[in-house]
């Protein structure tokens, strides 16, 4: 997804549905220097920021980072299964 400066609470609502009913490998490397040692650990405050903040401007870029994150998990094939 493309960033944008803010999110509706039913993009939010689809990717954190996407993330509670998927498996995915542990560590992912984002490229660009971005190295994330424990995906699940990440993505819960993320998700916390993303549904209580969607709205609001100063948090897109978090959001738009979870996006991001689910594109590399399955262009990456990290992704192991449904939950």
């Amino acid at each position: 997804m493309e960033y944008k400066p803010t999110y509706t609470k039913e993009e939010v609502a689809e990717l954190e549905n996407w993330f509670a009913t998927h498996t995915f490998e542990k560590e992912l490397d984002m490229g660009d220097g971005i190295y994330i040692e424990d995906v699940q650990t990440t993505i819960v405050p993320m998700l916390n920021v993303a549904r209580t903040k969607y709205e609001n401007r100063n948090f897109s870029g978090q959001i738009c980072f979870l996006f991001k994150m689910r594109e590399e998990l399955l262009k990456q094939n990290k992704v192991t299964g449904e939950k």
